[in-house]
Order: structure tokens, then sequence, then C-alpha cells
């Protein structure tokens, strides 16, 4: 009986083995080969890196076969699991038993010996399965040195920036070329008592923040644009800067760093009172929330322009034009004589009412906002529709791109000689925009009392 059970047993496993030889069926491996660097040079270093993973059932063993031709001479090799031989200039990796759904990395180092392709075989086989992997990945080797001509360049804010303002400023990359530049990484350095609000940052070097942002690859004649927003916390004069740099030869170095002076300043003197003179209403041509005040200067003095700042909203000020300590505010772009009053229309978003309270409201004194318009006025909009509304409001309507952003431009003269934005830029939401110039503090005062308004749209890039 004894004798029959080891029998039985020994008849199982065999059998076990034969069926674990012969499965097949789903994919069993998922290979992947990637190059450090292609094109290469002559003599230098280049690194495959092999992904590999069981994407089936457990394996008792499997075998990476990695060929190479005469021309290049195996210099290292590293592997997370098994182990290997050289022979032939072919690295064999045994893996040794290869669990289902386990990654495995393989790296080989090779060292080019001459220019032309140089082409990497891959296969990956096992004796427990039937189904195989393999790729191939064709490297070009050179002795042309690959050289770019990177530059940047910083674009500050339009406005004036006041203390613990949101103030944004760009930065445009270039590579004027010959060549692909590769490992793109742009530094952008911020002064003391400055706080990063988008991309966030963290790295404190000294009394600075500096951040590193890789860009990847850069093409002859391409050029990437970044928007780095901060919250400066000082009245000071404050110096950013930022540099770029990449893995090739650059044939101009002196375009590589750029830097620009901002000026912070406080709010100007004067006593402004804000009010609500309005309940809160819906607007269904713009499907905004909408809801009046009334700014005063109850100082002695005028004042150039006023800011209104909003705070605790639960719901989005929509016609926002800038916010300062994560608070949203809007202008009166015009001065204001000591004891003259104006009103201002609030939009927020979505359109459904919410508690608010004058306590809400805070009027500032500060300079003239410049919405002057840039001097291009390509890509203008053709506005398909003007319609003088009920209460004396204009409606324009124009064909649009859903997600592209544009802004209204208004003068008062057909040469638009005088010609101001009207803040903020709006993104399309559909493929038709409607706008409606209500006056303050969107425009400098409403169309009713305008006299003759002219308008052009521009799209943004």
């Amino acid at each position: 009986m004894k004798g029959f059970s080891y029998f039985l047993k020994s008849g199982l496993l065999a059998l076990a083995m034969i069926v674990a030889c012969s499965r097949a069926g789903a994919q069993q491996f998922i290979l992947s080969v990637v190059p450090s660097s292609n094109p290469i040079l002559v003599g230098n270093s280049l690194t495959y890196t092999i992904n590999l993973t069981n994407a089936s059932y457990d394996l008792n063993d499997a075998v990476v076969t990695n060929a190479f031709p005469a021309s290049v001479q195996i210099s290292s090799v590293l592997y997370s699991q098994g182990s290997y031989f050289v022979t032939n200039n072919t690295v064999l990796f045994d893996l040794g038993p290869f669990y289902a759904r386990l990654p495995v990395q393989l790296t080989v180092t090779v060292e080019p010996m001459a220019i032309g392709l140089i082409t990497n075989f891959v296969t990956v086989a096992s004796a427990y399965t039937t189904n195989t992997a393999s790729t191939n990945v064709v490297v070009q080797v050179t002795n042309a040195v690959n050289q770019a001509d990177l530059g940047v360049t910083m674009t500050g804010p339009s406005q004036f920036v006041i203390t613990n303002d949101w103030m944004t400023y760009g930065v445009t990359v270039t590579n004027s070329g010959p060549n692909a530049a590769t490992g793109v990484a742009l530094t952008n350095t911020l002064p003391p008592g400055v706080i990063s609000i988008s991309p966030t940052t963290n790295q404190a070097v000294g009394s600075n923040i500096i951040s590193v942002f890789p860009l990847g690859t850069l093409a002859s004649g391409g050029s990437t644009n970044l928007q780095f927003t901060v919250q400066p916390a000082n009245a000071t004069n404050l110096l950013f800067s930022v540099a770029v740099g990449s893995g090739v030869p650059d044939t101009n170095a002196a375009n590589n760093i750029a830097s620009t002076n901002i000026i912070v300043t406080n709010y100007l003197p004067g006593t402004l009172v804000a009010l609500t003179n309005s309940i809160q209403s819906t607007n269904f041509v713009t499907g905004l929330l909408e809801q009046s005040i009334t700014v005063s200067n109850a100082g002695l003095s005028s004042v150039p322009a006023a800011r209104i700042v909003v705070t605790g909203l639960t719901n989005r000020l929509f016609n926002a034009v800038g916010t300062n300590t994560g608070n949203p505010f809007v202008y009166y772009s015009a001065p204001l004589a000591a004891g003259q009053s104006v009103g201002l229309l609030l939009q927020y978003f979505p359109r459904k009412s919410f508690p608010f309270t004058n306590l809400q409201l805070g009027a500032f004194a500060v300079p003239l906002p410049a919405w002057t318009p840039p001097a291009a006025t390509k890509g203008t909009n053709v506005i398909s529709r003007i319609v003088e509304l009920a209460n004396g409001n204009m409606l324009i309507e124009w064909p649009s791109t859903l997600g592209r952003t544009y802004t209204v431009v208004y003068s008062d003269n057909v040469s638009f000689s005088n010609a101001m934005i009207a803040p903020p830029s709006i993104v399309a939401p559909a493929n038709d925009m409607e706008w409606i110039d209500y006056g303050p503090p969107t425009t400098v005062s409403a169309p009713t009392n305008a006299g003759v308004r002219f308008y052009r749209v521009l799209q943004n890039p």
C-alpha cells in the first residue's frame, strides 16, 4: 500500500510537470527596452534598461538573452534578481523563479566603438511555457556633437503689485538650435519673503527658495511657456531670476539667465467704504448670480482708483481680476473724488444665493490700473452680433473655440486709439460666446454714460 501511494504521487508530479511545460494561451511576458540616449557619440556610455513582467502564472525559471553586435563593448551589467554570464557579446540572464506580476529590471551598459547603427536584440523565454517575447532597439552612433542655443526670458505682472497679492510672472524657454536639447531644466529662484502659490516649492537655499523644473526635450526652434504665481509678503523691491540648462553643449550661455525687478507697494492713503445696495439675483442671460455695491470716498482727497476685496466667499467671484491673501478683488479703474460714490456689479458662480454681509467688503485706494491692450490686433475675432439690452447694457456675441481664452477691448472711437481691456479675460464654454458690457468694474463706465462705444475681441495665445 505504501509503495502504491509513492507511485501515485510520483505519477501525479510527472503529469504536473508535463502540463506545466506545455501551458500556453494568454500573453506571458510584458517586455520593453529603453536606451539612455539616441543618437549617441562614439565612445560614450550607452545604457539599456530592460523592464520585464510575468503577466500570467508563476514560472520556475526564465532566461533573458540580450545580444549585441561586435561594434559595441559590454562594460557593466545590473540585475534585480537571478544571475548572468557573458558570451560572444551576448548577456544571458537566468532569472530563476519568475513570479506572476513581479516586475524585473535589468540594465546593460555598453560602449559603441564605431559610427553607424547598432541593434540590440532582447528575447525572454522559459522551459515552462511556450510563450516568448522579443524586441529590438536601434540606436544611431555618430561622431557629430549635438549643440543647442537655449534662451530664457521673463515677463513681469501687467499691473502694480500690492503686499500679499497673488502675483503671476511668465517665463519663456526657447531653443535656437541647431539640434534638439535633451534634459532641459529650468531653475526658478524666489527672493526672501515670497511665498510660492503655483507651482508650489519647498527647497530653501539660504534665504531664497530655489526650485528646478524638468522640461524634457526641446526641439530646435521650439519653445515652452511657464507661469509662476507667488505672494510677496512685504513692500519692497524684489529680484526674481531664472536659469535654463540641458544635457547638450550650449553655443551661447549668455542668454541662459534672466531676471526682473518687481516693486511691491502698500495701499495708498484714503478712506473708502463699500456697501451692498441690492439683493442677489440671477442674470439668466449670463447664468451668473449678481449683486450691486456702492463704493464711496469718505476721505478729504481724491484717489487714483479703488480696489474692492471680497472675503469669506462660498461662491466664486466670477469677475474678479486678482487675488490678495487668497481673497478675490475687482477695481474701479478711474479716479474717485472726495465725497464721490460709484456703483459696481459683483458676479458670482454658481448662481445660488448665499449669506453675505457688508463686513465682507473692503475698499482700498490704489494706483490707476493699466488696461492698455497689446499693440498687435492679429487674431481679432469677428463679432457676429451687438445688441443693446433694455437696461442700456450692450451684449456682444462672437464665434469661439471651446476652452480658448478671449479678451474684450473697447474704445470711444473706431480707430481704437485709446482702447482699454475689459477685464477679466474669459474662457469659452462653447463654440459661441456672449458677453455683456454692464459698466464698472469691467469697464470704466456704463454704456449708457459712454456715448459711442466700439468693441473688439482678442483670442489669447
